[in-house]
């Protein structure tokens, strides 16, 4: 639970101020809305430009609460990811390593700093070969901004094992950049207990990372996201998307269209209605010069009797510390908010999440495995129409 704190006396200005604005617990959203709100309308969302603009007017006490409340609240949903691990074979045991595991002295929070361990790590074997470890934190440093101050954070891991794949599939979902950490310990120590075990083939997991992806295939898979699953999920609204050049290495081309961006621009941000009209992203000639850092959408969702909406964010995410970009950065995902046609009850509603989660899960695979199978197909090609050397 998050200690109650009167934000009034705490408003920070100038230097402080500016300090919170450009960390990571802002998002560029924030500030451009607040922007907004006070009538001044910034063409460019890059920090660089918006957070000059808004140290330099007053905020007051509510639009800074604003700030922190949805800060808090986006640092409190649950962000997921997903990985795997090839088995040696079908008929393995993945309960008794992972007993042996967490009855060690094994300690996933080791060096975490400012932490308090409110509930430990304690894997729960469900049927169906599910295994689920669960553990919770709280953040006890009074000596760092507002935003790492007394807030619990959960953290989960969900191993399965299905019979139709030889794979172990991980779901991990973090609240926190501690949880984060704190996931990526437990599931390379799961990986590696497996491995001595021979019980996967390698103990590194398969992961979809940013630098997994080549040249234009990272843009062209998020707006393959927006294809949505057949009946389960089907796209409603694209609400905005985010583009960067933080980590393109690639120059603009002398093109009017885009070489405006040139030195000018790190961050833009593409509301939904004006999507198609963006040569950016329809245009895949352009896809090379910028990736996406984030995408929400809206998918119409149906289950059996259960109808409804789902909002959703996709996007990369590290726990690294570096101030740089982390090409290394893991894709990511969360459910935003969730609408139900009829009234459900929490149980419900709950069941409605996890197979939310779940067809979103297949999702991510099927594409990621299409832009992969594509350039296999591709280098094949090459391969077969290259001239025999003299």
């Amino acid at each position: 639970m998050t200690k109650q704190i009167d934000l009034k006396g705490l408003i920070p200005s100038g230097t402080e101020l500016r300090i919170l604005l450009n960390s990571n617990h802002i998002s560029y959203g924030d500030i451009s809305s607040t922007l907004k709100e006070k009538g001044i309308f910034c063409g460019n969302s890059d920090k660089i430009i918006s957070v000059p603009l808004l140290t330099a007017t007053l905020l007051t006490s509510d639009e800074y609460a604003k700030i922190i409340d949805n800060s808090i609240s986006r640092s409190a949903k649950p962000k997921n990811k997903i990985s795997s691990l090839e088995l040696v074979d079908s008929g393995v045991d993945l309960n008794t390593p992972l007993k042996n595991l967490f009855s060690s002295e094994f300690n996933p929070f080791e060096g975490i700093p400012n932490i308090e361990i409110t509930k430990k790590p304690n894997p729960i074997f469900d049927k169906n070969n599910t295994i689920r470890i669960k553990y919770e934190i709280k953040r006890i440093d009074f000596s760092k901004d507002f935003l790492k101050r007394e807030i619990s954070f959960e953290g989960e891991i969900l191993v399965q094992k299905k019979d139709i794949d030889l794979k172990i599939e991980f779901l991990s979902t973090h609240t926190s950049k501690e949880t984060e950490t704190i996931n990526q310990r437990i599931g390379a120590a799961i990986a590696k207990e497996l491995k001595n075990s021979g019980i996967v083939k390698s103990d590194v997991e398969s992961k979809i990372t940013f630098n997994a992806f080549e040249k234009i295939e990272r843009v062209r898979f998020f707006k393959r996201l927006t294809a949505g699953l057949g009946a389960f999920l089907i796209l409603d609204d694209v609400n905005e998307i985010v583009i960067s050049r933080e980590a393109s290495t690639k120059p603009l081309p002398n093109d009017p269209k885009v070489s405006w961006m040139n030195q000018t621009v790190k961050h833009m941000t593409i509301d939904g209605d004006r999507l198609h009209n963006i040569f950016l992203i329809s245009d895949e000639k352009y896809y090379q010069y910028y990736f996406i850092d984030n995408m929400t959408l809206t998918y119409k969702y149906e289950f059996g009797i259960n109808k409804g909406q789902v909002k959703m964010d996709f996007f990369f995410s590290s726990s690294s510390k570096r101030k740089d970009f982390d090409i290394n950065s893991e894709l990511a995902f969360e459910i935003i908010s969730i609408k139900t046609e009829n009234n459900a009850s929490v149980i419900i509603r709950k069941n409605i999440e996890n197979d939310i989660l779940e067809k979103v899960r297949i999702l991510i695979k099927s594409e990621y495995e299409k832009i992969i199978e594509e350039r296999n197909q591709k280098l094949q090609f090459l391969e077969r129409n290259e001239k025999p050397s003299k």
